[in-house]
């Protein structure tokens, strides 16, 4: 079953070639959607929350979890990757968790 989604906040990243975006579901739940792949329609795509991979996957939850999800994929660059890709996944974390904290519950 394919899930509607309202965009939040979108970010392509050159340095790991991958659209992150976040944002809420029809019913209010909060998304996080990671993806190489170019999304137009506002479907969260059902292989991306399937079948999750490490370039292209999906998890609808709370804004904790999403907020978590983030940190643990995302923010891991942070420590083990280059310079440029702990700045990238910094920036990419911070815009991100923003986002979902100006949102109200």
């Amino acid at each position: 079953m394919k899930k509607e989604f309202k965009e939040l906040e979108r970010h392509f990243s050159p340095v790991f070639d991958c659209n992150y975006i976040v944002g809420e579901t029809e019913t209010g739940e909060y998304y996080y959607l990671w993806t190489w792949k170019n999304i137009e329609a506002n479907e969260i795509p059902e292989d991306a929350l399937n079948e999750p991979e490490c370039m292209h996957g999906a998890m609808i939850g709370t804004k904790e979890e999403i907020i978590g999800e983030l940190e643990e994929c995302v923010g891991s660059f942070r420590y083990w990757g280059d310079e440029e890709q702990a700045e990238e996944a910094q920036e990419i974390v911070d815009m991100m968790v923003e986002t979902l904290n100006l949102k109200e519950v």
